[in-house]
């Protein structure tokens, strides 16, 4: 679908009648280019000064054009500022966006080009420029204008329709548009179309972006191999093709490869050191593989790119804690775990002003990351104490609590040893808390953590003999299996209560014994002012009654 001269002009007639809006920190830099603007035919220009001031004035306005420059000094930045009006759908659906920055470097470009504004210019620039980039702009949005509706309305069969349109017309953007439905068709699970949609644009021309997506098709068919020299073809057409990159680690981790797929997502780090999905996923990998201290150091830059993102921060900042606890306590090196609480404070504070000014419970939220460090160099009684001191009001409605805080006590419950309790506040994670890929990884990190797996199955294995024993009335027996539980994870409920229990039993028995007496009374303390799940609470409170009554004649 080729533009006539005519469209053109008659496009360019209809953009003088535009709202334009700039948002530029540099005054100099506003005039110069209003005076472009209006030289153009432009009469309705908003001139903004910063980010903060912007998001208050698009939540109540909208425009046509949006001239962002990357760089807006103190507060977010330009993407950031874009990132958040494509989330809050707060841009028209036939606007335009462009990002601005007088930095030419690489890294400033794909990081800028990752959000995928409309167009990316660079300073200075010419007014022909400027009117010829916002003309084919402004062209390429009205021509694929039906797709774009359809996108926002999020009916993805009317995308897909509209695509097909385009294709079989033989447009100039019938590459983009075979991508748009590749990308529709994956989320659905139909790698098997995307497949062969792509393949058929392959045939009439070569392309990175049609070689990225059919990876990614294969990939999802389980072809890695194929995959990867898909994804390699890519780069061989585009070497700065950032996607092409983390697509490639995706299929290398999926053969083992991990190390490979690390090496190959710092490669892209290179090329464009400030891609926040890079960083993300560098951590994803380091923690499938346990190596805690480069997910430590990628969560750590990734805190930085995201410094002004609030609804991003809490997941970031508490997997950034939860990989300096873990390479602590796996490092069992007396230095790292004296330094943690140093580590834990300095990057709390590093996010406390940004997140306690936007109505997050940080509070709670630091008190959860105190109690993790607190048991993490061994004292699992205080940090038991301090966690379910701060969680006690919540831990009755799982359902009601935020999911940043509902994810960081499952991370808390986990290094416990409360490994019953944390599955089941599990399935209270919103759908999209639960696929999060990074809390993902760092719930599964913790499973499958050397030092806390082992502690675990030697926990279950005590518990499930202990349980036997029991069953069997061997009273004697089970109390050993669960004192052996109970010293492999020291503040696990389950096993206080089950060790609660055979005392209980065997005092029954023996009303003489007084060690076993003084026991009982001691293993009930563990659980005074801990809040219990409903079973545990009803289990606990039977037991306690059927305690006082054998107790109460040794009080006399």
């Amino acid at each position: 679908m080729q533009s006539t001269e005519s469209e053109s002009n008659n496009m360019q007639l209809n953009m003088l009648e535009k709202r334009v809006v700039v948002v530029d920190d540099q005054r100099s830099f506003q005039v110069l280019i209003k005076a472009m603007l209006q030289n153009l035919g432009f009469s309705k220009i908003t001139l903004l000064s910063s980010a903060e001031e912007s998001r208050k004035r698009f939540q109540k306005e909208q425009f046509d054009i949006y001239l962002i420059d990357y760089n807006l000094g103190h507060g977010e930045n330009g993407r950031q500022l874009m990132d958040y009006l494509k989330q809050q759908r707060l841009l028209p659906v036939d606007s335009i966006i462009f990002i601005i920055s007088g930095d030419n470097s690489r890294s400033m470009v794909l990081s800028a080009l990752e959000s995928e504004p409309d167009d990316y210019m660079m300073k200075p620039f010419s007014q022909e420029q400027l009117r010829l980039r916002l003309l084919r702009a402004l062209i390429r949005k009205q021509q694929l204008l039906p797709m774009f509706v359809a996108f926002q309305s999020d009916n993805k069969q009317q995308v897909l329709v509209e695509c097909k349109k385009i294709i079989d017309q033989n447009s100039r953007y019938a590459s983009y548009c075979r991508c748009i439905m590749a990308e529709i068709l994956l989320e659905q699970d139909r790698a098997q179309e995307a497949k062969k949609i792509l393949e058929e644009g392959l045939a009439v021309r070569e392309s990175a972006w049609l070689r990225l997506f059919l990876g990614r098709a294969t990939q999802q068919l389980g072809d890695h191999d194929a995959a990867i020299l898909h994804l390699h073809s890519a780069l061989h057409l585009r070497p700065l093709m950032v996607d092409a990159y983390r697509w490639l680690a995706y299929s290398q981790m999926a053969t083992g490869a991990d190390e490979e797929a690390i090496a190959t997502l710092e490669r892209a780090v290179t090329i464009s050191p400030q891609s926040a999905r890079l960083h993300q996923q560098i951590a994803e990998h380091c923690l499938h593989a346990h190596d805690y201290f480069r997910a430590k150091q990628s969560l750590g830059t990734l805190l930085d790119l995201h410094r002004y993102a609030v609804d991003e921060n809490p997941q970031i900042l508490g997997s950034y804690v939860h990989c300096m606890i873990l390479h602590a306590i796996n490092s069992q090196d007396t230095f790292h775990i004296g330094n943690l609480q140093k580590q834990v404070n300095m990057a709390l504070s590093r996010c406390r002003d940004s997140l306690i000014n936007h109505e997050f419970d940080f509070q709670t939220f630091e008190q959860i990351c105190q109690a993790r460090v607190q048991m993490a160099r061994g004292n699992l009684p205080k940090g038991k104490q301090q966690l379910y001191k701060t969680t006690q009001d919540m831990l009755d409605t799982p359902q009601q609590m935020s999911s940043e805080i509902l994810s960081e006590t499952i991370l808390a419950m986990m290094q416990l040893g409360e490994f019953e309790f944390a599955d089941q506040l599990q399935k209270f994670l919103p759908p999209e808390q639960a696929k999060d890929p990074l809390l993902t990884q760092c719930i599964q990190s913790i499973r499958t953590d050397a030092v806390i797996t082992e502690r675990r199955n030697q926990y279950q294995l005590s518990n499930e003999q202990g349980i036997k024993a029991f069953t069997q009335g061997d009273l004697e027996l089970a109390l050993r299996h669960f004192r052996d539980a109970q010293r492999k994870a020291p503040a696990n409920t389950s096993a206080t209560l089950n060790k609660t229990q055979v005392l209980l039993a065997l005092c029954q028995q023996q009303r003489t014994r007084k060690d076993l007496l003084n026991e009982l009374t001691d293993t009930l303390n563990l659980m005074d002012g801990v809040s219990l799940n409903p079973a545990q609470k009803a289990r606990y409170e039977q037991l306690k009654k059927e305690s006082e009554t054998l107790l109460k004649p040794q009080k006399r």
